[in-house]
């Protein structure tokens, strides 16, 4: 028997490629929300089999970034106006939560980091790029708090509210990167000063503010079409 016949693809390997290539071309934009995927040019552009590829669409689907709808095809999901809201607004308690936390276990070091992505993101001007630095800002945020299973229910937020904000964040959204900034900073300030109330209001009022603006953009967007 030949080497050859007793080696076996990582179809596995192969399909967690297919996942970060289609999640990574969704996340910055290349895809639009509605927007339907081909599967058989997939597999001629990619020069793989279905299977992979149904793979990473069946995973994609379940964290909401793909709608599979029989006999109709696998589209890019939509933003849901109202579900963005209520996504938010549970956002809203975590981080509030995960502040109170953090004021009390937060460490210089971990500060540091903080205010490095603050510093990082006031230089960017992409909209994709500052949306990840700023999601980095708040996971660090909530991982500060050292519970797992606040961070594990709060990362099931973050797609929604990127796509959201990669697709229907209006052209002035870096003049808004100033409020945000300074709100940014009142919650590090509030962390770095051990003051938990300080900490969960400045957090409070900024997703609130925050929120409210994307939510905005979006029911401008809907109408608008």
């Amino acid at each position: 028997m030949s080497v050859a016949n007793n080696f076996v693809i990582n179809q596995t390997k192969i399909s967690e490629q297919v996942y970060d290539y289609l999640r990574g071309k969704i996340m910055v934009g290349h895809f639009a929300p509605g927007q339907r995927l081909d599967l058989e040019e997939m597999v001629e552009s990619l020069k793989i089999s279905k299977m992979p590829i149904k793979e990473a669409i069946g995973r994609l689907a379940s964290e909401g970034l793909l709608d599979i709808q029989a006999r109709r095809g696998t589209f890019v999901s939509r933003v849901d106006a109202r579900e963005l809201a209520e996504t938010f607004e549970v956002r809203r308690a975590l981080e509030m939560l995960a502040g109170e936390l953090a004021s009390s276990r937060v460490t210089e070091a971990e500060i540091g980091r903080l205010r490095a992505l603050i510093t990082e993101m006031e230089k960017s001007t992409e909209v994709a790029h500052h949306l990840e630095l700023n999601f980095q800002f708040h996971s660090l945020l909530v991982e500060l708090a050292d519970n797992r299973k606040l961070a594990e229910t709060y990362h099931r937020l973050r797609v929604p509210i990127q796509v959201a904000g990669i697709h229907y964040r209006s052209e002035n959204w870096v003049e808004r990167v100033v409020q945000e900034q300074r709100e940014h900073r009142a919650i590090v300030r509030a962390l770095e000063q051990r003051d938990a109330e300080a900490a969960v209001r400045a957090i409070g009022k900024h997703i609130k503010r925050g929120g409210a603006s994307l939510l905005e953009d979006v029911e401008r967007s809907i109408a608008q079409k």
